[in-house]
This record gives structure tokens, C-alpha cells and sequence, in this order.
């Protein structure tokens, strides 16, 4: 093999190494921006149980005062 050769062979090596190194910085980026989506997402959903949960509560108030208000209606008629 001649020096030229193995310079050659240095050269492709060294990009491949850089290459590589480049893929792992992605790789640790990529894996910190899902951690962070994937605890936006649990914030979300435990916000859209709250809400769920203080719709429910008002939908059940909305029929209490319905049929109080039928109760009265029939009582006066």
C-alpha cells in the first residue's frame, strides 16, 4: 500500500468519524427534545382531565337547576 493510499484511507476514516460524532449530537438533541415533548404532553393531558372533570361538574349542575326549574314549573301549574 503506498503512502498515498493509506492517505486516502485517513482522510475517509477521519470524515467517517466526523460523521458519526455529527449522528450523536442529533441523536442526544433528538432525545432531549422528546424528553421535553413527552412532559409537555403528560402537562397537557393531566390540563385536559382538569377540564373534563370541571365540565362534567358544570354539565351535572346545569341538569340539577333543569330539573329544579321543571319541579317548579309543575308545582305552579
Amino acid at each position: 500500500m503506498s503512502i498515498e493510499s493509506l492517505g486516502q484511507l485517513e482522510n475517509k476514516l477521519q470524515n467517517l468519524i466526523d460523521k458519526l460524532e455529527l449522528t450523536r449530537m442529533e441523536l442526544e438533541e433528538l432525545r432531549s427534545t422528546n424528553t421535553r415533548l413527552e412532559d409537555e404532553n403528560t402537562h397537557l393531558k393531566q390540563e385536559l382531565s382538569s377540564w373534563s372533570d370541571r365540565v362534567g361538574s358544570l354539565l351535572g349542575k346545569l341538569d340539577s337547576v333543569s330539573d329544579e326549574a321543571e319541579e317548579v314549573a309543575y308545582e305552579q301549574a
